[in-house]
């Protein structure tokens, strides 16, 4: 069920707030209520309504000192004035001062929704068109749920600052596009982004990896090494699992970002860099500084921008948009005529709980687009999981395949549906000969 909009009453009158919440409650408003422009500011604060009915004769801060203050902290936020007959000219000075309309007293009741129908309707306008902008200035973060708009409002606002940002999220929730996006729409947008996954480096040469080492600093150092950070200056350095990071070189990390100068390994000399951190974790921080795996100062510096990225399963609403997107993307890919998804197929989509998040959404719609016989996805084409959800443990864990096992039965299908050959498989799931090769061998595959 859609959310009731909220309307806020500020006036010092009781039978004045009687009447329009008795009224509105009635068209299936949530009403909330303050007899003055102090108290009407700390509602704000707390609960920001859609629409403000604001009187503008009230003891202490009148109307239009309390609409000044509203727009200076609540930009954009609707205010519709209430004023008593022969008031009109302060009406009109209220609307030079922002005010979207005004309602005359004593009220007749067919005036009220229509001066609040109104007034909503701007609202909702003004909401399609903040929300249709965002989602078209970054078109690669897929979504239309309040909590992915609420991340593009954020990547939107602090995108050009320097300030460092810790994008947290389970794996496959997106991280790494909305480190893109910050860096497409930051002022190091002109050099390309730099990308460390901490989780991947062997931990005896993350060190290397990232600062760099002098020839002879080390057994097996015949040249030296240019590392991310110099890299990444003037840029950004995204490091993606920073909760994989050993401690030990934590603290190394957090003079690099607080002092913006690093030393290769086996180095004398200080280098001075510029660079932008966007740092990402599935990883509980907090727990980790409990449990003395990650250092509390390098995860506040690091922390200063917090971008949280709810798994699919806790915005079910995004399935849809990310279905069509990924079918259209991997039927033009892959030369595919398939073009929609049978409704059956999407109930399938919705009611899942997708614990491999937009990763695994991805990778079944490929799936799918590729054993598609004709334009439709059927229920029979998406992965078993899917067709028959498996009974929950305990815990609330789905028990069915691993990523591993998923990903396995997608190449050997795919190898299948292209006959054996393996130039053609490659092609298809979008990876290397080699890379489909190594995977194969794996799997004993000859």
């Amino acid at each position: 069920m859609d959310q009731l909009e909220t309307i806020l009453i500020v006036d010092d009158e009781p039978d004045t707030v009687m009447i329009l919440r008795d009224r509105l409650e009635m068209d299936n408003y949530k009403v909330i209520t303050a007899s003055s422009g102090e108290a009407a500011l700390e509602q704000i604060d707390r609960d920001l309504p859609d629409l403000v009915l604001l009187d503008i004769q009230m003891p202490g801060m009148d109307g239009l000192e309390t609409l000044t203050e509203i727009h200076q902290k609540f930009p954009g936020l609707l205010v519709t004035m209430l004023t008593a007959h022969g008031s009109i000219q302060r009406a009109v000075e209220a609307t030079k001062l922002g005010a979207y309309d005004f309602l005359e007293k004593p009220f007749k009741s067919e005036h009220i929704k229509e001066k609040v129908d109104k007034a909503l309707e701007h609202h909702r306008a003004m909401k399609q068109s903040e929300r249709d902008q965002l989602i078209h200035s970054y078109e690669e973060i897929i979504g239309e749920s309040p909590q992915i708009l609420q991340v593009l409002k954020v990547i939107e606002k602090v995108a050009s600052t320097n300030s460092t940002v810790l994008i947290h999220g389970e794996s496959g929730t997106g991280k790494e596009l909305v480190a893109r996006a910050l860096h497409r729409n930051s002022a190091f947008a002109e050099k390309e982004m730099v990308v460390v996954n901490c989780a991947s480096i062997p931990v005896n040469l993350l060190e290397s990896e990232l600062f760099g080492h002098e020839r002879g600093a080390f057994t097996g150092a015949i040249y030296q090494k240019i590392g991310k950070f110099e890299r990444a200056d003037g840029s950004s350095l995204f490091l993606d699992e920073i909760g994989d990071m050993p401690v030990a070189l934590q603290a190394k990390l957090l003079r690099a970002i607080q002092e913006q100068e690093i030393e290769r390994v086996g180095g004398t000399h200080v280098i001075r860099v510029k660079v932008r951190i966007i740092a990402a974790t599935n990883h509980d921080l907090r727990q980790g500084i409990e449990d003395g795996t990650f250092r509390q100062d390098l995860y506040y510096r690091l922390n200063m921008i917090p971008i949280h990225l709810l798994p699919l399963r806790d915005r079910q609403e995004d399935v849809g948009v990310l279905s069509e997107y990924f079918l259209n993307k991997h039927s033009k890919a892959h030369g595919q005529s398939v073009r929609i998804i049978s409704q059956k197929a999407r109930d399938l989509l919705m009611h899942y709980d997708w614990p491999g998040n937009v990763r695994e959404l991805e990778y079944s719609i490929l799936r799918a687009v590729l054993f598609a016989e004709g334009e439709a996805i059927l229920p029979k084409h998406l992965p078993d999981e899917i067709q028959f959800p498996k009974k929950r443990a305990y815990n609330d864990i789905p028990i069915g395949m691993t990523m591993k096992e998923m990903e396995k039965e997608l190449i050997l299908k795919t190898l299948d549906r292209m006959g054996g050959n393996r130039t053609r498989t490659a092609a298809a799931l979008g990876i290397s000969l080699r890379a489909l090769q190594y995977r194969l061998k794996g799997y004993s595959v000859e």
